[in-house]
């Protein structure tokens, strides 16, 4: 079996407009507060004010960006409780995954894995951030693709943006370890590649558990980026 990452052919301009911003809103290009002026827009991505302002509508109704009479569009702060609900569902739904992997899985897909790994360690000792956190990515959407959930992968995209734009600030924060990253997902390779079963199901489970740890440090460092809403406990 073939694995390789999807590319698009034949975007339309509002796709691409699309696309484009939210990327620019994923990675902090456009931060929290950041008012999203159309002319600006269209010189950033060389088009037209249609397709911007159809790719801000659906912005809009994906909760990234807010438009407020008489003033501007906006990009929203992040919910700390649409993150931690994305991780309880990424939690529940991958550990599955990975459990169907420990079955599936055949010398292409370690092949897959053992290149994106090594991708990420090399990211690492580097210390290449947006490559470190690409690789990361690759590697869950990879249990995915490999357990034959592709459709489950592109559905939680849809739904777990304030959930990436987190982890993309925690890299950013310089509490975080990466090595430890590494070496949790070379033992979750390991246990699906002896199809260990409840040992795959334990490790993603804890791997995604905690990844919600480190809020405290990430909200210190970037105070203006988030609502503070989740429940008290």
């Amino acid at each position: 079996m073939e694995y390789a990452q999807e590319t698009g052919s034949g975007e339309s301009l509002q796709l691409h407009a699309y696309e484009t911003i939210r990327e620019g809103i994923l990675y902090a290009k456009y931060a929290p507060g950041d008012r999203l002026q159309v002319k600006d827009l269209c010189t950033d991505l060389d088009m037209g004010r249609t397709p911007v302002r159809e790719s801000l509508v659906r912005l809009r109704q994906e909760g990234l960006v807010q438009t407020i009479p008489q003033s501007g569009t906006y990009v929203n702060r992040i919910s700390l409780r649409s993150v931690e609900c994305a991780r309880y569902v990424r939690e529940n739904l991958e550990r599955q995954v990975a459990v169907e992997c420990c079955a599936r899985i055949d010398s292409d897909g370690e092949k897959f894995l053992s290149e994106i790994m090594a991708g990420a360690r090399d990211a690492c000792s580097r210390h290449e951030t947006r490559r470190f956190f690409d690789s990361d990515n690759r590697f869950h959407q990879a249990l995915y693709q490999i357990a034959g959930r592709e459709r489950i992968w592109d559905w939680l995209e849809t739904l777990n943006m304030d959930l990436q734009r987190y982890r993309w600030l925690r890299v950013l924060t310089g509490e975080l370890d990466w090595d430890a990253i590494t070496r949790q997902h070379d033992a979750i390779f390991d246990a699906i590649t002896y199809h260990n079963v409840d040992e795959t199901s334990f490790l993603v489970s804890n791997h995604l558990h905690l990844l919600f740890q480190e809020s405290g440090a990430v909200t210190k460092r970037f105070p203006d980026y988030f609502l503070l809403d989740l429940p008290k406990a």
